[in-house]
């Protein structure tokens, strides 16, 4: 894994690599160096000074300057930061010194500070400085410097603080009173467009007030040194150099190209100091090493996924670069605004038949960084997915897939009652293949269930083409489950079924797809879908007394039962008339207690008025002889059941709820 991070980061452009690097919320400040003879000061007016705050609509020339900086000032975590064992101070430069508001005088920091009776930061900026100025290569330089370093441990730096903090409190009030005047105005007005001209002019007031608002003490103050951004890389290169690796413990000489190899600190829990997170009864202390340019690498890496710039799921190609840039390309032009399914289609149009041998990565920014969700490799990427769902229940619901992402969207959906594969109320399509599954949205606990148990194997089938990873096992345990807990579910509503529509779309789609999962198949066999016609032409045998009962066939029998049952449930009185009243034949698995159950049902209706048809259909029900588990036949029964009744006298006789 690894050696293909480093290889598609290499690749990047250092363009790509900048894009989206977001400035940190706080005030920044930039320090002028001044030499005077051969003494060095710093000016105590800021050279500039600006609040950034993530509210703010667009960046200035001096915030697009400051987020470059500190990003190559910046510690990798804080565990490998300069200011241990407290991490306050977040920055590891000599040319800059970041920290949060809640650790100065009034934060929350240094008042708990005060009462346990802790260092304040102002105590460990000498610290600090020791351990950034090794950073630099000459002793001129750290002389050089070191005025910054006196600057916060004579804490001059707080002198700076409160006239900027003056100056920020005179424009605040400004700022509140012109918008308190405006909204006064305002409220008064009658002209549209006047007040229309207002409310921009306080939007655009209320933006300036962002600029000179209170810093909060989750905020940072950041001070920086007007230096070139190369020497800050060449400052942070070092930094990085000694800090990429997990540990400085296994870590070789520079070799001839002064190439370092060491313990790989990406994706990485092992701690030398810690024995329960190593091998007990292994021969070796680690498991392999990388190079410290791999290592740096793959900082980027992640980096650049904390951005959020690149597509999720993340196809990585393997020796095959030009698919890789076309990614990145398609990617980048559409303002990192498109998907997997996208790319994955502008391929095709070129290069359907080289799409594949290529990692596929899946992973999410969480409160604890990076976290990968899944990643394999895909050796062949399958974009055509032809099937037809036809209309065999009669709801207008019929559908032909040409694509995979078609499949996912159009029918995924129906099967998973929109819970795994969700349509939001603007159109849009929301998976949930790794996502937290909030039962309070979900249809039922069991459908709840049913997601969590194949959405991995629905994954695996659609993003990276694995055509065995769902069986018609299981294909038909899905079904089965999702009709069943429909018919749980129903209720009646305005004379009508509640779950009907849900539960033809889903027969429509059981029976249109049955053999699709089944992985030996036999290309004679007949589809459950024209099996269905031959059910009904049973039926009208039956009827018409033409059927030869010596040669019926359980399925036959299963599906006329579905008939009988739905005719007998249409002369209920109960006050419940939804589907319910199904669940005690569906449980049944022998065939004489169905037939049981139906003798007492008809007995229960006696008053009722039967057709003929009813009549020879139910003779041959309660006299039909199986052994075998009839709930093996659980979808004829129900296509029975959700068919078109022929039981009933034409025109006569109607169903009734």
């Amino acid at each position: 894994m690894i050696k293909e991070l480093v290889n598609f980061t290499k690749n990047l452009d250092k363009d790509f690599k900048n894009l989206e690097v977001k400035c940190r919320e706080g005030l920044h400040i930039m320090l002028q160096l001044i030499k005077t003879e051969d003494t060095w000061s710093i000016d105590s007016l800021p050279v500039n000074f600006e609040i950034y705050s993530k509210k703010m609509t667009e960046e200035t020339e001096f915030i697009n300057q400051c987020k470059f900086l500190s990003q190559n000032a910046w510690c990798i975590d804080t565990n490998k930061c300069f200011d241990l064992p407290t991490k306050a101070i977040h920055s590891c430069s000599p040319f800059l010194v970041a920290f949060k508001r809640e650790h100065i005088e009034g934060g929350g920091k240094f008042n708990e500070n005060a009462l346990n009776n802790k260092k304040q930061i102002t105590e460990r900026f000498g610290n600090y400085f020791d351990k950034s100025f090794e950073l630099l290569e000459t002793e001129e330089e750290k002389q050089k410097y070191t005025i910054f370093k006196y600057f916060f441990v004579s804490g001059k730096f707080e002198y700076v603080l409160q006239q900027i903090n003056k100056t920020q409190i005179d424009k605040r009030e400004k700022l509140t009173l012109e918008i308190e005047s405006i909204k006064g105005i305002q409220k008064v007005e009658t002209d549209k467009l006047k007040k229309e001209e207002q409310r921009l002019q306080i939007k655009n007031l209320e933006t300036e007030l962002l600029k000179v608002k209170n810093i909060d003490d989750g905020e940072y103050l950041l001070f920086y040194l007007n230096e070139p951004l190369e020497i800050y890389i060449k400052s942070h290169g070092k930094y990085l150099a000694d800090k990429l690796f997990n540990t400085d413990k296994y870590n070789t000489s520079p070799n001839e190209d002064g190439l370092i190899y060491g313990t790989s600190n990406f994706m990485n829990s092992f701690n030398s100091n810690m024995p329960f997170l190593s091998h007990q009864t292994a021969t070796f202390n680690i498991t392999g090493r990388i190079t410290n340019v791999e290592s740096k690498l793959l900082n980027e890496f992640n980096q650049i996924l904390g951005r959020k710039i690149l597509p999720n799921p993340l196809p990585i190609f393997v020796f095959k670069d030009e698919l890789q840039h076309k990614t990145i390309a398609i990617f980048k032009d559409s303002d990192f605004r498109v998907g997997y399914r996208e790319i994955i289609e502008s391929l095709v149009e070129d290069k359907k038949d080289d799409i594949g041998n290529y990692y596929l990565l899946n992973w999410v920014n969480s409160a604890d960084g990076i976290i990968f969700r899944d990643f394999d490799f895909v050796s062949k990427f399958e974009y055509d997915f032809e099937v037809t769902i036809l209309d065999l229940f009669k709801v207008d619901f019929h559908y032909q897939t040409e694509n995979i992402f078609e499949f996912q969207n159009e029918i995924l959906s129906i099967i998973f009652n929109n819970n795994l594969i969700v349509r939001n109320k603007e159109g849009g399509i929301i998976q949930k293949y790794f996502d937290d599954i909030d039962p309070k949205y979900c249809k039922s606990a069991l459908n709840q269930i049913l997601i969590l148990k194949y959405r991995k194997a629905f994954y695996d089938f659609v993003y990276k083409s694995r055509r065995n990873a769902i069986t018609q096992i299981m294909f038909n345990d899905i079904m089965r489950t999702s009709i069943l807990e429909d018919i749980r579910l129903d209720t009646i509503k305005n004379k009508s079924h509640k779950e009907y529509f849900n539960i033809c779309k889903k027969l429509n789609i059981w029976f249109s797809l049955y053999e699709k999962f089944k992985l030996n198949k036999n290309p004679n066999e007949q589809s459950m879908a024209s099996k269905l016609k031959d059910y009904q032409e049973f039926v009208n045998k039956v009827v018409n007394e033409q059927s030869d009962f010596s040669t019926s066939t359980d399925e036959q029998f299963m599906f006329l039962t579905g008939q009988v049952i739905d005719y007998l449930l249409s002369k209920s009185k109960s006050a419940d008339q939804s589907y319910q009243l199904l669940e005690p034949y569906i449980q049944k698995s022998n065939c004489k207690e169905l037939q049981k159950a139906i003798a007492n049902d008809f007995a229960r209706y006696k008053h009722a008025n039967y057709s003929g048809n009813f009549e020879k259909a139910a003779s041959f029900v309660l006299t039909y002889e199986t052994d075998k588990n009839i709930k093996n036949y659980l979808p004829e029964l129900l296509a029975g059941v959700f068919s078109k009744n022929q039981l009933f006298n034409p025109k006569k006789e109607t169903t009734t709820i």
